[in-house]
């Protein structure tokens, strides 16, 4: 993995959305990675 993707530490909020990162299932890792290395200013997947 790249390192400007490499996961946060499991108890970091996730800078996109209001949730955990621990608590992101693949799909949710996938698109609050996407989110922050596009700079996109998008909702939470989860709504």
């Amino acid at each position: 993995m790249p390192e400007s993707l490499t996961a946060p530490d499991d108890a970091a909020s996730c800078t996109v959305c209001p949730h955990a990162w621990n608590e992101h299932d693949p799909l949710g890792v996938r698109y609050c990675t996407a989110t922050t290395a596009s700079a996109l200013k998008r909702d939470c997947i989860c709504t």
